[in-house]
Formats: C-alpha cells, structure tokens, sequence
C-alpha cells in the first residue's frame, strides 16, 4: 500500500496544494515585516479568486483573469490599508471585517451577475507549463518518471511562486528596500527621523501583500479547480496566517511552512481510497491540513517572535 502512496502524484500535489498558501503567506510575511496585521489574507484571495474567474467567464482569458484578480487583491487590501495606516484603527477588527465583506461581496455578486448562488460555470484554466513525456523502462526511466512527475507537470503561477519567494526573500536581506521595510516593524520612528515616510512604506507593503493574495485566489479558481465556489477558499488564508508565523516572517521560511501544509492536505487525498483499509471515517482525512496547523503553531506560539511594532499604529509627533 505504501508504494501506492508515496509516487511522484503525491509530491507534485503537495507542490499545487501549496502555492496558494505560499502566494498569501509572503504577502503577509511582507505585510507584517512592515508592521501590520494582515489578517484579511482569506478575504483577499475570495475577492481576487472570484474577480479572476468572473473576467475569464466574460472574456475567456486566463491570463487576462489572473491580472484582474491581482488588481482586485489590490483593490481591497487598499481598504485595509487605509483602516490601518491612516485611520489607526485595529487592525485585527479591519482584517476581519474585510474578511466578511469578501464572503457578502461575492456571493451578492453571484447572485447579480449569474442569477444563482454556488458554482460559476466552468472557465478555461492555465496549463501546464512543459509537456515532457515517458522515457522508456528501467532505471533511469523511474527516475526520468519522478522528476518530470514531481518538477515538470506544473501550471504557470506553481513555478512563479517558487521564483517570488527566492525573488522576495533576497530583497528583504540584500536591498535597501528590504532593509526599511524590516525597519518599518521593528523601529518606524527610526524611519521616520531619518526621512522615509512611514505612511507610504506601509501602504506599498500592504498592497503588495493584496497583490500575492489576489495572485493566489487566482491560482485557486483559474489554475486548479476551473469555476468558482462560494467561500472556497476554505480557510487557506488562515493556513496562510500560520506559514507566515511557522515561516519567521521569513519569505523562504513561509514558503517551506507552507509546503508542509500543502503535503498534509496532499496526503489527506491520496488517502481517501484507502480509507476502507486504513478503517477510518473520511471526516478523518478531511481535517488532517487543520490538525497539522494547529499542532504546528501550538508548538511555535510562544517561541517565535514577530516584528516588535507589528499591529501598533504609528504615530508622527
């Protein structure tokens, strides 16, 4: 049985599964580095997922799909922005309440635009990037299967996320960018005296983070399940949340937080057609993603520290 488990399928599923959560969570890494909370990454996906989907059922575009639904990550993390940054207020209370008008938002749009509540009609998806094939038997042949299995059968946005957080962590450490950012949750009136404005600095890090987020719902709607479901994000933006922190506001560390996530839920379906043998409920399976997450952060709540200003509103005086 076991052989029927672990197969390239397997891996390359933790991949998919994991790109979303890894769009978000370095969104939020790169949010909370410069001092705010974002905990709207759920809301911020459902929006771009459902705007990426509706401009590919009307223009049948998936690339054309993708930009929108990043511009409306954008677009909505810009509220959250505003609450945050120049009104001061919670920043907890803004995420959640945008997480609220993401679900009432888009299910009200469904009903307006497609007359019914649910699932869009199906759009047309990105494609995998290669097209490899098999190489014969043997040796070198199984290897040839888990490698192009494995690395080679994936969609555009899996690969770009692998490049965004190589991209994003080397200019966190390595940029003068990285270093105000950094700067921006850990000593802001330090930034501010030496003539950065703060305010900006922490709107162009919280709509970059609406940007990520969008790109993931995009992922979700335009490259892996093809329509759009109401709330079917399903809690990955606060899976997203959890990366972030198992990650240590870390970009490379938030992207390998979340291929454990990913390789959790992975696993959970590729035991469903096993669970008559293994003689377990399916509900069982279902929850093994959210089991591991919780079992993740009650092991590092309490050990990691995040940025020391992060959630605290900056005042100029």
């Amino acid at each position: 049985m076991l052989s029927d488990i672990i197969t390239p399928d397997l891996f390359a599923a933790a991949l998919r599964m994991a790109t979303p959560l890894a769009l978000a969570a370095i969104g939020g890494t790169i949010c909370e580095r410069s001092g705010v909370v974002n905990i709207a990454l759920e809301g911020i996906m459902l929006i771009g997922a459902f705007f990426g989907t509706a401009t590919v059922l009307a223009t049948g575009s998936p690339w054309l799909g993708v930009l929108v639904a990043v511009l409306a990550g954008v677009g909505i993390s810009a509220v959250h922005a505003l609450a945050s940054v120049n009104l001061r207020t919670d920043q907890v209370v803004s995420g959640t309440a945008i997480n609220l008008l993401a679900l009432g938002l888009t299910g009200f749009l469904m009903e307006l635009w497609y007359g019914h509540p649910g699932t869009t009609q199906p759009i047309p998806t990105l494609q995998p990037v290669f097209g490899f094939g098999a190489m014969g038997d043997g040796f070198l042949g199984e290897v040839w299967r888990w490698i192009n299995g494995v690395f080679l059968s994936h969609t555009p946005l899996v690969y770009l996320a692998v490049i965004i957080a190589v991209g994003a962590h080397w200019a966190m450490y390595h940029t003068r960018w990285g270093l105000r950012l950094r700067a921006l949750g850990e000593h802001p009136r330090a930034v501010d005296t030496a003539g950065v404005s703060v305010a900006r600095g922490r709107w162009m890090a919280v709509l970059m983070s609406g940007a990520l987020g969008g790109l993931a719902g995009a992922n979700l709607s335009i490259e892996q399940v093809g329509v759009f479901q109401e709330g079917f994000t399903n809690g990955r933006g606060f899976i997203a949340l959890a990366a972030n922190i198992f990650g240590r506001w870390t970009p490379i560390g938030s992207y390998l937080a979340s291929l454990l996530f990913g390789f959790a839920d992975a696993l959970q379906i590729k035991l469903q057609p096993f669970r008559d043998v293994i003689d377990l409920p399916p509900e069982f399976f279902l929850m093994v993603p959210y089991v591991v997450t919780v079992v993740v952060l009650a092991g590092v709540i309490g050990r990691a520290v995040g940025p020391a200003q992060v959630g605290v509103p900056y005042e100029k005086g």
